[in-house]
């Protein structure tokens, strides 16, 4: 068996690691100036199954709107405009309560509103994008308010107390060999924008993205490679939900039923935007050697190395904290205001030190082309902790592909391969056909075949015209002792119990 790259140790460790990450990056960053204290106000707290109810407020107290909302898509809760003299304002930011430690997860997204004046009023909320305002909402919430004066003294519009953002990532040495400016869109090295919709699948796109970037600099291959496949594929766990870097599936790990490791073309399996059965298998066409962070899996590595891994690995993906500020981005230079905790995953593409106080990230987002400047933003080093566990691929371009072998369990046996690999780096010309024969080792003998092979017959064929895996599965030997056998003779034999094929 040709041995895998091991990229254990590069692997993120699930979400506990990242829960341990943000906190640390929490402990790090410096508490707002607190407001000027004031009585805190009575909350009256409404959540959707109050949908259609009468509200009455007065004037020392604030109505607290919880709703469920996903911002790693765009989607948020808007006030719609009352198109009449207001009775209510919003008060204070719009906060966001997340479900769970992983990328892309939905949970809570938390409005406050104050009344201005004696009156009725409808309180309509519009779950969308703020750059689709003709499209119809994705839903509705709608609340019956009875504003009560007199309302004579000053309004209240709390700001709760939140992470400034983290400072600007600082350079450790001095980067003569890197250009002040760099982008691989303006090489031709950038795929179209592509849009996520409703689903929680950020963590896809921000996988799918340098390896489909990398296809097309280092190969001139305009390739459209399937995210859809991470979703429904995975083994975590991982879905619309929310999920971490998955390149593995790229790289090494192969799903139940599939037949290799590698990416997988759009039109094997087209996105929709949902939780889908995986169905496999399917055919994967490119393939990375391996991973790496570029500086800690929980926080942001220093400029010059983000640079530097842009520059000579491809655009990178990297975490970034999405608010409602970062949702309404038209263009320019965004530098907040910003957030802290990373709930949202996107592709890095270069870097401009010209731009802004200090320098911009030239971020490629997962929102369609109409989002910030045609699908991409320029956004100041260290804003929304934009860098965040940042980390790239390592790609090299071949036309050829590899034909994994493995033995279940272990040391049972030992598979033959004829021809050898005929191309460099261990792989095959594409379209060889590679003859397998499984070998059983004593006191072992062979049961089944799994992954690109199948049957139960020892020797099969293979058509390497991707990447694939193959996989022996072998028994151990029935053995009757020598105790109960005349003369002291010991006795084995091969026993196979009917059985359902290994998967």
């Amino acid at each position: 068996m040709r041995p895998r790259t091991n990229v254990g140790t590069l692997v993120a460790s699930g979400a506990v690691a990242l829960a341990v990450g943000i906190a640390l990056a929490m402990a790090t960053t410096v508490l707002a100036a607190p407001p000027t204290q004031e009585p805190p106000a009575e909350e009256i707290v409404v959540t959707a199954a109050d949908d259609g109810q009468e509200i009455e407020l007065g004037e020392d107290q604030l109505l607290v709107v919880r709703l469920q909302a996903n911002p790693s898509t765009g989607y948020g809760w808007q006030m719609s405009e009352p198109g009449h003299e207001p009775v209510l304002r919003q008060a204070g930011v719009v906060e966001f309560e997340p479900g769970s430690d992983l990328l892309g997860a939905p949970g809570t997204q938390i409005l406050r509103f104050e009344g201005v004046r004696e009156g009725d009023s409808t309180l309509t909320l519009e779950y969308r994008r703020p750059w689709e305002p003709d499209l119809q909402p994705a839903g509705t919430f709608r609340v019956q308010v009875r504003a009560q004066g007199p309302f004579t003294g000053p309004q209240r519009s709390p700001t709760p107390s939140t992470l400034a953002d983290a400072p600007a990532p600082r350079d450790e040495q001095a980067a003569q060999d890197l250009p002040p400016a760099f982008n691989w869109c303006d090489l031709g090295g950038c795929t179209a924008v592509k849009d996520q919709g409703q689903c929680g699948s950020c963590w896809a796109f921000a996988a799918v993205g340098p390896l489909e970037l990398n296809v097309l600099i280092r190969e001139g291959s305009h390739e459209d490679l399937s995210e859809q496949y991470l979703v429904s594929c995975n083994t975590e766990g991982w879905g619309c939900n929310g999920g971490l870097w998955a390149h593995d599936y790229h790289a090494w790990k192969v799903p139940p039923g599939e037949d290799g490791a590698g990416g997988v073309r759009e039109a094997s399996f087209p996105y929709a935007a949902r939780d889908e059965s995986c169905a496999p298998p399917h055919p994967h066409e490119y393939q990375i050697q391996a991973w790496r962070f570029v500086g800690d899996e929980w926080g942001i590595a220093p400029a010059v190395d983000i640079r530097r891994a842009i520059y000579e690995h491809g655009p990178i993906s990297t975490a970034v904290c999405v608010n409602s500020a970062f949702q309404s981005y038209t263009g320019g230079v965004f530098d907040g205001p910003g957030c802290v905790l990373v709930n949202h995953a996107v592709v890095l593409v270069g870097w401009d030190d010209d731009q802004g106080d200090a320098g911009v990230w030239i971020l490629r987002n997962s929102w369609g082309p109409d989002w910030g400047e045609a699908g991409y933003m320029r956004i100041a080093y260290g804003v929304s902790n934009v860098g965040y566990g940042a980390n790239h691929v390592v790609y090299v371009p071949s036309r050829c592909y590899s034909l994994e072998t493995g033995v279940v369990p272990d040391g049972a046996g030992s598979i033959a391969l004829d021809p050898p690999p005929n191309c460099p780096g261990d792989l095959y010309e594409p379209g060889t056909e590679v003859h397998l024969v499984a070998r059983e080792s004593s006191g072992w003998h062979f049961v089944n075949w799994s992954g690109a092979a199948t049957g139960e017959g020892n020797a099969v064929t293979i058509v390497v015209d991707s990447h694939k895996s193959a996989t022996a599965h072998f028994q151990a030997d029935l053995c009757v002792p020598w105790l109960v056998l005349p003369l002291g003779l010991g006795v084995c034999f091969a026993y196979k119990r009917r059985r359902p094929p290994l998967s």
